[in-house]
């Protein structure tokens, strides 16, 4: 059992857009409401994207990146953060966090697809 919950774990982060995409059948099929299954997809498969990019960004270039992808992450929060005060004067931690972890989701799911292409172009110049 633990051996199949490890394989599921690991195409998840090999491949996040399938559990993107099943996560937001499942949801759709279970409270037939396409928004709400679209954000909570992207809301539970956000982790995978991080993992994925740290992943390649190791395979690619050779070095271990997540110190540097937690500093961006709490940058991002912080700036975030930042924004709402400046904006209402207040913080409401949850949408913060909200609008931060889509954000995380738009940046990360375009540097799996981007590093992704590089991989495939690197690959294709050494043969």
């Amino acid at each position: 059992m633990t051996k199949v919950i490890g394989t599921l774990l690991a195409l998840m982060v090999t491949f996040p857009i399938f559990a993107t995409i099943s996560i937001y059948y499942m949801i759709k099929w279970t409270t037939g409401n396409k928004k709400r299954a679209l954000h909570r997809s992207i809301t539970y498969t956000t982790i995978f994207y991080i993992l994925s990019v740290m992943m390649m960004l190791q395979t690619l270039f050779g070095s271990g990146y997540l110190g540097l992808i937690i500093i961006l992450l709490l940058f991002g929060l912080m700036t975030t953060v930042i924004v709402q005060w400046k904006l209402t004067e207040t913080i409401i931690f949850k949408r913060a966090w909200k609008i931060f972890w889509r954000a995380t989701f738009l940046i990360f799911f375009l540097g799996h697809f981007i590093l992704g292409t590089v991989g495939i172009i690197i690959t294709m110049i050494n043969g």
